[in-house]
């Protein structure tokens, strides 16, 4: 019984952890659309945050956050807002940094 219940347990802890979102790469720049997908799920509210307390970019709606680009501050998944890419934003595969579109 005690055994069944640690099994029970450290299966749920790792399915917890499997479905723990990624942060995004120290670094990099990234589309808010694809911080509010997988692996990285942001929230709206996290990316409306980022967005605010930057000076440089305007107050934007719900709609608006996905075509922003978000830099990537720390190695704990910090993020500021770069830029509000009024043409729309580029996203790029893997590690590659995206950008807006010009």
């Amino acid at each position: 019984m005690i055994c069944e219940l640690a099994i029970s347990i450290g299966l749920l802890c790792v399915g917890v952890h499997a479905q723990q979102a990624q942060n995004c790469v120290y670094q990099s720049l990234k589309c808010g659309s694809v911080l509010l997908a997988t692996p990285y799920r942001y929230t709206a509210a996290q990316l409306q945050a980022a967005v605010n307390d930057t000076a440089s970019i305007p107050p934007l709606g719900t709609a608006e956050l996905s075509r922003t680009l978000y830099h990537c501050t720390d190695i704990l998944g910090t993020i500021t807002g770069n830029s509000y890419c009024f043409a729309g934003c580029d996203t790029k595969p893997g590690l590659r940094n995206d950008q807006c579109i010009l």
